[in-house]
């Protein structure tokens, strides 16, 4: 069953990836090297972190790859949005290894867009909107650099993006709509072909009502109200056009010579 994109409010998203906290700054940060390869245990001692401060302090001084394997693990919302601010912070000075290890990490938990199945009520697990919004710009600074550079599993985001879009979650499915229709979604265009399978695979669903652009193809019925639909279509348009020209072409020239 296909499901509509949920109706939930535009939020800015609290996981960014660009700027400095306040108090901080981007030099200092980074000037912190050695510190970065520490043990400090933060794997054990996360767990038993008391308060949101005591975890901080812990993050803070947590090696990179300490950072990476606290995030493949279930974290309380709270604990999740320190590790990943306190990961966005050390991105610049990041090789291209750690950087590609985060972007494996974060396709692996699907984004967080859903909240852990089975996971007991967390009181600082924020609403679908906030969630959705957190999971699209965690795809933009940690998941797109590393498509854009070839270096990620093409397939994989092709297929969590599918699970996203067919998701009964509203979070899930809002992830989804924010990620195709952002500015630059930086999809390679295996993914692309890989969403317009998809969707002419789904039963058709009622198209949201839209302003009519002078000179624009009209929406299509299992478009959701989105232009990402028309945009397969026309490449797909283009491509099958070139090709009937070139065989029409081809007999052409066969029957001239004949």
């Amino acid at each position: 069953m296909a499901h509509p994109r949920p109706d939930l409010p535009l939020v800015a998203p609290v996981w960014t990836g660009s700027g400095a906290a306040p108090g901080r700054a981007w030099a200092a940060v980074r000037a912190r090297g050695r510190e970065r390869q520490a043990e400090t245990g933060l794997l054990h001692k996360l767990p038993a972190a008391r308060t949101v401060d005591e975890a901080r302090e812990l993050v803070e001084h947590g090696g990179d790859r300490e950072l990476l394997e606290s995030l493949r693990g279930p974290q309380a919302y709270s604990v999740l949005t320190l590790l990943l601010r306190e990961v966005a912070r050390r991105l610049p000075s990041w090789e291209h290894a750690l950087r590609r290890e985060l972007c494996e990490v974060v396709i692996a938990r699907e984004f967080w867009a859903v909240a852990p199945a089975g996971a007991a009520a967390d009181p600082s697990d924020p609403p679908p909107e906030q969630r959705a919004a957190n999971a699209a710009e965690l795809h933009r600074w940690a998941v797109r650099p590393v498509l854009a550079g070839g270096d990620a599993p093409v397939g994989t985001v092709a297929e969590l993006l599918v699970r996203l879009r067919a998701s009964a979650v509203p979070s899930a499915r809002e992830t989804f709509w924010l990620i195709v229709e952002g500015e630059r979604p930086g999809l390679p265009e295996a993914v692309w072909l890989t969403l317009l399978t998809d969707a002419y695979g789904l039963p058709r669903t009622a198209r949201r009502p839209a302003a009519t652009v002078p000179g624009d193809a009209a929406a299509l019925p299992d478009d959701d109200g989105s232009g990402y639909t028309r945009r397969f279509l026309r490449r797909a348009g283009l491509l099958i056009g070139g090709l009937v020209v070139a065989i029409v072409l081809l007999v052409s020239v066969r029957a001239w010579f004949g």
